[in-house]
């Protein structure tokens, strides 16, 4: 899946409450287990960093690879409004 369409989706599961931007309470990165990514729903394979995190609310635990965790967190940034 291409970058745009990651965001694109990101975005939209963020919308919907599929995906929540939440704080996490931890976060780990290591070596993909074959696990489905909660925004791309690809499987993380081994040759893939894996970030696993810890939901503070929720309590609910996302897998994500490298570049949909970097998106989720870049979408989950409050915006702030031009001066």
């Amino acid at each position: 899946m291409q970058e745009v369409e990651v965001r694109d989706r990101i975005r939209t599961m963020i919308r919907t409450g599929e995906l929540p931007c939440e704080e996490p309470q931890r976060t780990w990165g290591g070596q993909g287990e074959g696990k489905r990514c909660a925004a791309c729903m690809e499987s993380i394979q081994p040759t893939e960093i894996e970030f696993e995190v810890a939901l503070r609310l929720s309590g609910a635990t996302v897998r994500l690879h490298r570049l949909c965790h970097a998106i989720w967190l870049e979408e989950c940034e409050p915006s702030v409004p031009p001066v």
